[in-house]
């Protein structure tokens, strides 16, 4: 195993773990004795907590030499344990072509696939996912595709003590690696004892990590030691002595959540300047949504609605163009002519001549109440997988509305980066649409066209393939600090008699006292009122409504009352009878502050 060849489940779950995550890549890395299978096997430890492990097994043939790989990795998201896995089979033949085929099962449904190569054409690869058409990938030169050969090279690079540099290509990503070792010196393992220690830097798509190897001249690697996010770990051969422990696996998720001063209306907000208070400098791509305004400043806006003549662009029609083809394109995680498509048009019930923002509205409204098993513990699904098992996060919710958009001829692309909601910001994947000449900003996980203003955008994804999802950025980049909010933040809310004025609009509610301490708004001193996405379906328990038609849902975790224009509120500890009352006394002014 070498480092090029990080294991594909281990980088990509810890991402997961921090948020839905980017998959890294492993291979088999022995040597075939002919007639004979020879395997090796690894462990892992993450954090300090043993968390799977891989076996290759290689073997000779008359179909030429096999080399099988296995990987698993099994932890804790929020107290519950997620499994993925990894099965790969590359065969060489005598006349020198490579053949590939690959299962990942990150969620329930697995991704399958197969890639060819052949002396032939060394730049090119072909890969085929199951259920779609080939596609042709071009090799960066030099790559070596052979899960032997980069073991060689490894081998002859221990023997003459002399630094190590490999390109490497991961099949079922479709991501390009690097690795760079310098030799430190000899250091026997149990075992191995000609074994030598290497430092340098292990580059899998963008995500560079700094890493220390020990490298046999016959085994090559038998011990490889990284860290991703603050978060050690270690890979080993399995009959090596475990690592001493450093710590617990679990937390990861948590550890990504930043704390926030509360702000009661935070979904409303239009535009907030926000710092960096970590280290480093921190660049984030800018747009008309995050503007730079100086070192670590950044000022946040919400996406303005389309212009009318851009509400009244309609979906592409035949052929696209070259720009728009990659966010209409059928790829493995957005499968949207699979069958299970066709009784999920039925039930969004588009209409004849929708445009593009009626699209996008119906789409992201239709997504969140699909999902209604908001669920964490989901490793990532795909929008096919999501379409037949309505349950995961912001992640399976992206991706279903980007199918979905994609289906009704609505440019479509995923969105990584950083949200605030309630009193946290945290990792977070959204989507954005096509429409009238720009990206708007869509959240299907909150039901919110336009998307709210306070996230940091990291970059964008077309689905294309696992590689691309980008969650590596996102889970690295903001470990040592976070953005928080400038002044006034929630010392702009203004509560004046039975009046609290919010931003861009004022709540009256006569008789009422309302107070605002600490950006903790309350209504008559006892329940707290914030502004919040649409209750989810399972929130529902009765719908009411008030004299004047105003609506709300009354539901075990509170009452939402519908302030229309797509805003609700959420006021905690109301009975029925008080609930009634609200409804028929509520007045929702827009106000400009």
């Amino acid at each position: 195993m070498t480092l090029t060849d990080r294991p594909f489940l281990t980088l990509f779950f810890i991402t997961q773990l921090l948020g839905p995550g980017l998959p890294a890549k492993a291979r088999a890395q022995v040597v075939a004795k002919p007639g004979a299978a020879e395997v090796r096997t690894f462990r892992t430890w993450i954090g300090g907590q043993e968390a799977g492990g891989s076996e290759r097994r290689t073997s000779t043939g008359p179909d030429g030499v096999r080399i099988e790989r296995h990987e698993w990795t099994r932890l804790e998201r929020q107290g519950v344990p997620v499994v993925q896995d990894l099965t790969e089979t590359a065969l060489r033949r005598p006349d020198g072509s490579i053949q590939f085929t690959f299962t990942v099962t990150l969620s329930q449904e697995p991704l399958a696939g197969q890639a060819s190569w052949t002396p032939a054409e060394p730049g090119k690869l072909k890969v085929t996912y199951r259920n779609l058409p080939p596609k042709v990938v071009d090799l960066p030169p030099g790559t070596i595709l052979w899960p032997g050969d980069e073991d060689d090279l490894m081998k002859q690079g221990a023997r003459q003590r002399r630094p190590i540099h490999v390109k490497g290509y991961d099949v079922a990503t479709l991501q390009a690696s690097n690795l760079d070792l310098d030799p430190v010196g000899p250091e026997p393992v149990p075992g191995y004892p000609g074994t030598m220690k290497y430092k340098g830097k292990s580059l899998e798509g963008t995500l560079a990590e700094d890493v220390e190897v020990w490298i046999s001249p016959d085994q090559a690697d038998v011990k490889n030691l990284g860290s991703f996010a603050g978060v050690t770990l270690v890979e080993q051969r399995a009959e090596l002595p475990a690592p001493v422990a450093t710590g617990k696996a679990g937390g990861f998720f948590e550890r990504t959540l930043k704390t926030l001063p509360p702000h009661p209306f935070l979904p409303w907000v239009q535009d907030v300047e926000v710092r960096w208070t970590g280290k480093g400098v921190q660049q984030v791509p800018e747009d008309p949504q995050q503007r730079r305004t100086g070192e670590n400043r950044y000022v946040l806006t919400q996406a303005a609605r389309p212009s009318a003549g851009a509400m009244a662009e309609l979906p592409v029609a035949g052929k696209p163009s070259a720009e728009d083809a990659p966010f209409l394109a059928e790829t493995p995680l957005v499968q949207f002519r699979d069958p299970v498509f066709e009784g999920l048009m039925k039930r969004l019930a588009a209409p004849a001549g929708a445009t593009r923002w009626e699209l996008a509205m119906r789409v992201t409204a239709f997504v969140y109440d699909w999902i209604q098993e908001k669920d964490y513990t989901v490793g990532f699904a795909s929008a096919q997988e999501v379409a037949r098992t309505p349950r995961g996060d912001c992640t399976e919710h992206g991706v279903l509305a980007v199918a979905l958009l994609r289906r009704l001829g609505v440019p479509a692309r995923g969105v990584v980066g950083w949200v605030a909601m309630d009193d946290a910001m945290g990792l977070h994947f959204w989507a954005e649409a096509l429409i009238g000449g720009r990206w708007l900003p869509i959240d299907p996980t909150f039901d919110q066209v336009p998307a709210s203003a306070f996230r940091i955008k990291l970059g964008t994804t077309d689905l294309a393939n696992l590689g691309t999802v980008g969650w590596d950025d996102a889970a690295s980049t903001f470990q040592e600090g976070s953005w928080v909010p400038g002044a006034p933040w929630s010392a702009a809310i203004r509560v004046q008699g039975d009046t609290a004025y919010a931003p861009g609009a004022a709540l009256r509610l006569p008789g009422a006292a309302w107070t605002c301490e600490g950006g903790v708004l309350s209504l008559n001193g006892t329940h707290r009122v914030t502004a919040s996405p649409r209750p989810e379906p399972a929130q529902h328990v009765r719908l009411l409504q008030g004299r004047k038609g105003r609506r709300g849902w009354l539901g075990t975790a509170g009452f939402w009352v519908d302030c229309e224009d797509g805003r609700w509120l959420r006021v905690s500890g109301l009975t029925e009878p008080e609930a009634f009352r609200l409804l028929d006394g509520l007045e929702v002014q827009r106000h400009q502050p």
